[in-house]
């Protein structure tokens, strides 16, 4: 999987955009691709290259969820360089712009450096610091009355990150059920709803796609090149620079558009009706792998019968991709079956269908018989190491606020729905939300809920505490602020990752913490003893690193602690080209193109739950309107980026994306200044630059996502470009509760 052959030229062809290049190349620095070099070239290569690096510490990378492996290196107690670890399987060495970047994240004169109180009105920015038993003291006299008035479940915790084990066990201690991780319902929730109900598990954060061996990639929306994940990212280069053929299908020409053999220009919300009229081609011809279908599927039949409707010549009026080429793509896939993947969007918070479209990209593969063989869907193994035991409070019984559960039956328990629990905080029902507690995420930048109603949804709330190293502009309304150490200068558990090639990484605290600062672990624990609910903080990050190490051999601990990682290689990724038989945890034990557990919510609530998809029209817009559609640049990644200085000055402002037919309907001119109007709410954005361009899909308007922060306390994000939360739609999929983003629409005005 390692070697790849590639000219300089068709290297950086594949890989510009997604930024695995590295650092070389920039700065002076000569590639190392090219062919020969020079005395002078070699003498000011090994200046740069050889440096005395310094004490080395094992981590792993904190500015996005993929966790890289990092080598930190410190002199003279201060860390100078950052590396990718090349043991690493999350990125064999190489780290993007986000993590070379990651050193400014500790350094940043704009962190929160002790625990403040505030004092003035939510949003001034008036705080009073306090000691540690001072904070912790002032959580439990302003949550204890709040908990003797209303219950336990009137607190609601929404977190992100490494460190959110630690508030979900506190949650829990404390008795609450109202715990969120918003990466579920906004980002991965439909698309891990509808692989289970299909294969039995999920894609998970780490996909189970084997690019690099595949033979041929049908994307639909998954930004591969750009997001950027950099072993994902890899895979993709890779897969490409053996032959592998790539049908990338989006409405926006993204980094990974400009690689693709075919782009297709869907039109938005479309994807399912594309998808369906695939699967017709597929049963009409004989094109599926019918060994594997007559094994593994149920629902064949079934499923025939129901796609004959979808024809290419339907998808086309509804697609705006002919029928023709809609019949060559699918020829083109299912010839180079088993080795293919139809790979569905990440962040699939899109339409408020989702978990059905996705449904539809999952029975792609499935027909084409790609789970368990090399260039389709790999199987994950776990690290065949005991882990450390640890003592965790009891589920709550109370019924979530957010409907997970209940009204959302498929929706997660202990992942829930941020959106609906925004919701439930601001019409305080079911019963009142009257705390919250931030760990590391930020609801006003979500861009999933209407900023208007979160800002009213807050003064319902008395107490909002934020965990985490920076004021988000959540952090900046909270009121109180807890100071988390950067994962620089903090032991963590070691990362221990389910995959292809399972492993096990370090972090080790590089520095000691350079202002008045905690690990969440201890945030969290000062808290609960307060509550008298300590017990289930018996193990320190520390302590639970070191009784790892104890369990294992004494060769396996050495090359943990000199690498930084241990990687398990005797594992077996493609059993069923091992001739090994598969095994799929559904309700009928096999690939469900049909859906049992789909048919009573079917007869009650219609074709959101049909157990096979269903193709609905999208929302449109209206004459004069344009649908907002966003994503993700390559250099920002969550709320981690968004105020550091180096990548701030790689991205610019985040102009307005416009098809050229749009900027000549609106009377508009590249470089021209605009305000985008919310055509349900009326909020009015503040001027903003446009780009003209046919990247974008007419009767819409792109812009990235991570922008037009409110929060007065960071010196570099503050007022940078406009922020798409507050245009996305608050649409709901029936079947997860996860919101779609994307049928939010605007009118234009030139200023």
């Amino acid at each position: 999987m390692r070697n790849i052959q590639l000219t300089r030229r068709g290297f950086l062809k594949i890989a510009g955009a997604t930024g695995i290049a590295g650092t070389t190349g920039v700065l002076g620095l000569p590639s190392p691709l090219k062919a020969s070099k020079t005395a002078e070239e070699k003498s000011r290569s090994a200046r740069f290259l050889n440096y005395q690096r310094g004490e080395y510490t094992p981590s792993y990378c904190e500015m996005c969820f993929w966790k890289c492996g990092v080598d930190v290196y410190t002199v003279d107690g201060k860390i100078k360089k950052l590396e990718g670890n090349k043991a690493n399987p999350n990125n064999y060495g190489h780290l993007c712009a986000k993590g070379n970047a990651g050193l400014y994240s500790t350094y940043d004169e704009d962190r929160i450096k002790s625990p403040m109180i505030r004092v003035g009105e939510r949003g001034e920015g008036k705080w009073k610091k306090v000691t540690w038993d001072e904070a912790f003291t002032h959580i439990y006299e302003k949550l204890n009355p709040l908990f003797e008035q209303y219950g336990e479940s009137t607190l609601a915790t929404f977190m992100h990150g490494t460190g959110e084990k630690y508030a979900h066990t506190l949650s829990y201690a404390l008795g609450t059920p109202n715990v969120v991780v918003p990466s579920y319902s906004q980002c991965v929730g439909s698309r891990e709803i509808a692989w289970s109900k299909t294969f039995g598990f999920g894609v998970s954060g780490h996909e189970i796609y084997d690019m690099a061996n595949t033979k041929y990639m049908l994307v639909f929306g998954r930004n591969l090149a750009g997001a950027v994940h950099v072993g994902e990212a890899e895979r993709f280069v890779e897969g490409i620079a053996k032959g592998a053929k790539l049908t990338y299908i989006d409405p926006r020409c993204s980094e990974s558009a400009v690689k693709a053999h075919r782009w297709l220009q869907i039109k938005p919300g479309t994807d399912m009706a594309l998808a369906l009229a695939m699967i017709h081609v597929i049963m009409r011809d004989n094109l599926a792998d019918m060994n594997f279908v007559r094994r593994y599927c149920y629902g064949y039949n079934e499923l025939r019968e129901h796609v004959k409707q979808y024809t290419p010549q339907w998808a086309e009026e509804k697609t705006g991709i002919s029928a023709k080429e809609i019949e060559e793509i699918t020829w083109e896939f299912a010839k180079e079956a088993p080795h293919v993947l139809a790979i569905p969007p990440r962040r699939i918070s899109r339409y408020g269908n989702d978990v059905q479209t996705v449904r539809a990209i999952a029975i792609l593969n499935a027909l084409m018989g790609n789970v368990g063989v090399p260039g389709g869907q790999f199987i994950r193994t776990k690290v065949p190491v005991k882990l450390p035991h640890e003592k965790h409070p009891p589920h709550p019984h109370d019924e979530r606020a957010d409907g997970a559960g209940t009204k959302f039956p498929f929706a997660p328990l202990n992942l829930g729905i941020a959106d609906a629990l925004y919701t439930a905080t601001y019409t305080q029902e079911p019963y009142p939300i009257k705390a919250w507690l931030l760990y590391a995420t930020n609801p006003l930048g979500h861009g999933a809920t209407d900023n208007g109603m979160l800002f009213e949804a807050m003064k319902n709330v008395d107490f909002i505490i934020a965990i985490d190293t920076q004021f988000s502009d959540s952090a900046y309304y909270a009121d109180i602020v807890l100071p988390e150490s950067t994962y620089l200068e903090r032991d963590d558990a070691p990362l221990v990752q389910t995959d292809a090639i399972p492993f096990i990484a370090l972090r080790k605290a590089a520095i000691a913490p350079i202002y008045d600062t905690k690990h969440v672990f201890d945030i969290c624990k000062g808290i609960a003893e307060k509550f008298s609910v300590e017990e289930y903080f018996d193990k320190s990050p520390t302590q639970y690193m070191e009784e790892l190490i104890e369990g294992l051999s004494t060769e396996e601990a050495t090359e943990l602690k000199e690498k930084g990682t241990l990687v398990f290689h005797d594992v077996q990724m493609y059993p069923r080209a091992a001739g090994e038989k598969l095994h799929f945890a559904t309700k009928t034990q096999k690939i469900q193109l049909y859906v049992p557990d789909f048919e009573e919510l079917y007869k009650t609530h219609g074709d959101d739950f049909a157990p096979m998809p269903t193709y609905k029209d999208p929302k449109m817009p209206k004459e004069g309107e344009l649908r907002l559609l966003m994503g993700r640049a390559p250099n920002h990644s969550h709320g981690r980026t968004q105020n550091n200085w180096i990548l701030m000055e790689v991205h610019g402002d985040n102009p307005i994306w416009i098809n050229p037919k749009d900027a000549a309907k609106f009377g508009l001119k590249d470089g021209d200044k605009v305000t985008l109007t919310n055509v349900t709410t009326k909020f009015e954005s503040k001027a903003q630059s446009i780009k003209i361009t046919d990247r974008i899909k007419e009767d819409s308007i792109f812009i990235h996502h991570g922008f037009g922060h409110i929060t007065k306390a960071w010196s570099k994000g503050y007022d940078v470009g406009i922020s798409d939360t507050n245009f996305c739609s608050h649409d709901i999929d029936p079947i997860s509760g996860a919101c779609g983003f994307n049928n939010g629409f605007v009118t234009i005005k030139k200023v």
